[in-house]
């Protein structure tokens, strides 16, 4: 019923349809902010320490059983394994052919031993991980099925910034000797220059600041940085004013806030996050959405306390051992 090979690089043909089926999927997936591929993997190449792996999924054209009816790309998976032999997977189905079985028999075709001396599938992963964004049926069936845990979680939160539902955007006090910049381009080279001292002093784990230097390399939108005394940097919020439409609404993101860690605790983040608000208010947003780790208490906390909801759940599964906590941003 389907086939496939692996391959380091898509021939054109089927790299055409990849894009076209990620573009698809996109497009279909937006509002319910399910998992999205980006053009920029089905093109990527193995690099220094990350070895790439492109699954196209193919299938007759309607999941015909006639011979003569021509294969078509209906499922796209992509792996990326760094040295140590850790497999990150990204996979999506054409909206066409979903609820269909395709990731089912995928599975049940391929496996799911990452204990061969050559890795799963002779990729060289001895572990795989991969997210689902949104709180996906498709993915809760197939990770029941086949007995895949679930090693983490993500919330989107929304926050109301106009309307019956929106809480007034209070004033906060920042600690002393403590200012807040005007917003500045993600690409400024003053505010590159910021995150970096900020995130120098974070304490974050460094699979979590490669996700954030990945995503930054990718990003869009500004940055206000709080800076104390003689101008050090103390604290970022990266907000996206761009907007799309979530629930009907106009909506924009807040895609990361972090302090170093001396400056946390005292009314920084709050400071920063509701001035952060105003700005997407002010830009045209409806709502503000952002994503939280909900085993982070003081994240969780601070989001309550500026009235954001829960809006979704995000979960990240796992085969074999892989015991660095999952990034994300």
């Amino acid at each position: 019923m389907i086939s496939c090979q692996w391959c380091e690089e898509l021939a054109d043909d089927d790299r055409d349809e990849v894009l076209a089926l990620v573009a698809a999927a996109a497009e279909y997936d937006d509002e319910a902010g399910f998992s999205r591929i980006e053009p920029r993997d089905v093109t990527a190449r193995s690099r220094k320490g990350v070895r790439v792996s492109h699954l196209a999924v193919k299938a007759r054209r309607g999941l015909s059983a006639l011979e003569d009816v021509p294969l078509v790309v209906v499922a796209y998976l992509h792996l990326a394994v760094d040295d140590e032999g850790l497999g990150t997977v990204q996979f999506v189905v054409h909206p066409d052919y979903r609820s269909r079985g395709i990731a089912t028999l995928l599975v049940e075709e391929m496996g799911l031993d990452v204990d061969r001396p050559d890795g799963w599938m002779g990729t060289g992963a001895r572990a795989l991980r991969t997210w689902a964004f949104g709180t996906h049926p498709a993915a809760e069936r197939l990770t029941r099925r086949f007995r895949i845990a679930s090693v983490s979680r993500l919330w989107t939160l929304f926050r109301s910034l106009t309307g019956p539902f929106a809480a007034p955007l209070d004033p906060v006090d920042l600690p002393q000797g403590t200012v807040l910049e005007e917003p500045r381009g993600l690409d400024d080279p003053a505010s590159e220059k910021a995150l970096d001292d900020v995130l120098g002093r974070a304490g974050i784990p460094p699979v979590q600041l490669e996700k954030l230097s990945e995503s930054r390399a990718h990003g869009a939108g500004s940055v206000i940085v709080a800076s104390g005394d003689a101008g050090r940097p103390r604290g970022f919020v990266w907000l996206d004013p761009s907007l799309h439409t979530h629930l009907e609404l106009r909506a924009s993101w807040i895609r990361a806030l972090v302090l170093e860690k001396e400056s946390r605790g005292g009314g920084l983040g709050a400071g920063l996050l509701v001035r952060a608000l105003e700005v997407l208010r002010d830009a045209g947003a409806q709502i503000a959405l952002m994503r939280i780790d909900p085993d982070d208490e003081g994240a969780v906390r601070l989001c309550r306390l500026l009235s954001f909801e829960q809006e979704d759940a995000h979960t990240c599964y796992q085969v074999g051992d892989w015991h660095e906590a999952p990034g994300y941003l």
